[in-house]
């Protein structure tokens, strides 16, 4: 019985589910050597605007900490630029560089392709991928 529950257990299959996404988003991203987290950075300035840190964290769902990481290697790579905010000098903001707003454009295609394909049909992956439910 413990086998069937977990089987159907909704934690379990949105763990599943959100593995395999980043399975797949990675697939594409990586080869860009953009991670999930990163990802989910660049989508949500490139939908948003320039925004606060506080305002990425509720946009990305990353912690506090996470989020300062994963802003500092996309701002290393020059996709991403951070600047204290005029209007109130405690906050930082980000905005997309030219370079993070190209690769978003390019690589935003494949990524919704995918997310429609497992939107379909979720336990879709390639060869290699996770095991289904």
């Amino acid at each position: 019985m413990g086998a069937e529950l977990a089987a159907g257990s909704l934690a379990v299959t949105l763990h599943r589910t959100m593995a395999r996404v980043a399975v797949r988003v990675e697939e594409i991203t990586g080869r860009e050597g953009v991670l999930l987290p990163q990802w989910l950075v660049l989508t949500c300035l490139a939908e948003a605007g320039d925004l606060a840190m506080g305002e990425l964290v509720a946009g990305t769902g990353l912690n506090d900490s996470t989020l300062t990481r994963v802003v500092d290697r996309l701002a290393t790579s020059g996709l991403v630029y951070r600047a204290v905010d005029p209007e109130d000098r405690r906050r930082v903001r980000v905005s997309l560089a030219d370079r993070g707003r190209t690769l978003h454009d390019r690589l935003a295609p494949d990524v919704e392709a995918v997310e429609r394909e497992l939107a379909e049909d979720p336990t879709a992956v390639h060869a290699g991928g996770l095991p289904g439910p």
